[in-house]
């Protein structure tokens, strides 16, 4: 029966970014056909946990997900197994493990469906201290103020619309956001005053209003439960002249998530800033709304950096999976810029107008750069011609360099004068603007048939393209043949 290296962090606690931190590490064998109990089993033993007066939650983390996956049974498991059978290195998916007490309160064990009292007698949580709520178990007896532990009661979605003292939260992480979209539906805005690994207190951001917010963790568990929540508000306006700053990037990356899913969907920045004002009322930034898409993208598909970081490991795997092939990697010794110089014009529409007109090209990481601008009195052969032979000085001429942009006829006569040798291509973006204004008709059936087309890397797939473009609109070929497509 085949076994499997695993990694084990124990001793440790998972921090507010969802990382398990200040950990210590062991090892151990799990068998590919085990169960979830052998599991346990093989923890416990391993880490000498008392299992008859503890309990341990068994986590860890998938790349690209932020939230810990948790083996809860033995489907949990397979499923980790097949993961660690895909990428058996020692210290991929680490597991990590958390100790939990059963006996929660005095007098027995609480499981789940048992019934208990907050003794208000006894209660030694304070605001000012880290100690948590005393609990007293119920045998029989009418209980005063009860509250059963029971799994259905135990908030763990964040579109929590109500908040009240007395409720119980899976998790510190699953209340912050449940706050912040109180905070934006109520149309106000909180401070933090307090936070840690078990308390969590709000207060409004006017200094002279009484809104506030209490809660701490549940004997030091990952429950939370709110402790105090003062909902009345005495400021005046409620701040509302500020931006909203609970609707943070985090927040919006959430909400925006599911619609990024598909890759062919286009979801801009402005088609975001109206989501979030229609579904949450606010106006929020640019800026913002950029950084949330940027994290709603990395957690579908990863940071850029990583897929760079498993570079190695995979022509490994090639060169093992493919003996005899010749496999080869060149690191550059600089972050050089991708020889492709796209030019474009603007008109100015100040006093003395003129034309804007800039080159740029992709840095090494794929982002834009800007190279050279300047500003002529309008696009004709003389300027356009003037502005190359200034870039050429600044700029030189480069290997496997190339030119971009519209079919600007100045720009092409100028670039056959200062740079002969250079190729010079269409921007396809321009020249579907084009296509778009002359067949406002068959441009909806065109649209992804063109841009298909445009990444075509084969002369057949570009040749059978075409064949369909002619089969829409004739006259749209025939304009890309005039167009002269090939460039």
């Amino acid at each position: 029966m085949a076994s499997l290296t695993v990694l084990l962090r124990h001793s440790g606690k998972w921090n507010d970014e969802g990382n398990y931190i200040n950990f210590s590490i062991e090892g151990i064998l799990i068998k590919e056909y085990a169960s979830f109990n052998d599991l346990v089993v093989l923890i416990s033993n391993q880490l000498g946990i008392d299992l008859s007066s503890k309990t341990i939650k068994i986590q860890y983390k998938v790349e690209g997900n932020c939230t810990p996956m948790e083996i809860h049974n033995d489907m949990g498991y397979r499923v980790y197994v097949e993961l660690k059978k895909e990428n058996r290195e020692f210290g991929m998916y680490p597991l990590c493990i958390t100790t939990i007490e059963k006996d929660l309160i005095s007098g027995g064990s609480l499981n789940q469906g048992d019934i208990v009292q907050i003794d208000e007698g006894v209660q030694r949580y304070d605001s000012d201290t880290d100690d948590t709520l005393a609990l007293d178990f119920v045998n029989s007896g009418e209980a005063i103020g009860v509250f059963e532990l029971h799994k259905d009661l135990i908030i763990s979605k964040t579109n929590q619309k109500e908040v009240m003292a007395g409720q119980v939260y899976k998790d510190k992480a699953t209340l912050k956001e449940v706050m912040k979209n109180y905070a934006i539906a109520q149309k106000f805005q909180f401070r933090v005053n307090r936070s840690n690994a078990v308390s969590y207190a709000l207060l409004c951001i006017s200094e002279d209003c009484e809104w506030r917010f209490k809660a701490s963790s549940i004997n030091k568990s990952e429950l939370f439960k709110v402790r105090e929540f003062n909902d009345n508000h005495t400021c005046p306006l409620k701040d509302k002249v500020y931006e909203q700053r609970q609707a943070s990037s985090s927040l919006i990356g959430g909400m925006i998530r599911p619609k990024l899913t598909n890759h062919k969907r286009k979801y801009t920045p402005k088609d975001i800033i109206d989501d979030v004002k229609s579904d949450l009322g606010v106006d929020v930034s640019y800026i913002l709304v950029w950084r949330a898409k940027e994290k709603a993208m990395n957690f579908l598909i990863g940071e850029p950096a990583d897929s760079y970081k498993k570079l190695l490991g995979y022509l490994y795997t090639m060169d093992m999976t493919y003996p005899g092939s010749h496999i080869r990697m060149v690191k550059s010794p600089k972050n050089e810029s991708i020889p492709i110089v796209v030019v474009d014009g603007s008109h100015l529409k100040s006093y003395y107008t003129g034309t804007f007109v800039s080159t740029s090209t992709l840095n090494g990481a794929g982002h834009i750069l800007p190279l050279a601008y300047g500003i002529i009195d309008s696009e004709n052969d003389v300027a356009w011609t003037w502005f190359f032979e200034q870039f050429k000085i600044a700029y030189g001429e480069r290997e496997n360099m190339c030119i971009v942009s519209d079919r600007n006829e100045s720009i092409i006569k100028s670039v056959s004068r200062v740079y002969p040798d250079v190729p010079y291509f269409a921007c396809i973006w321009h020249l579907w603007n084009n296509v778009y204004k002359k067949f406002k008709k068959s441009h909806a059936k065109l649209s992804e048939i063109y841009f298909s087309m445009a990444n075509a890397y084969t002369q057949a797939e570009f040749d059978s393209l075409m064949e369909k473009v002619e089969n829409v609109d004739i006259r749209v070929k025939e304009y890309l043949e005039l167009a002269g497509y090939e460039n």
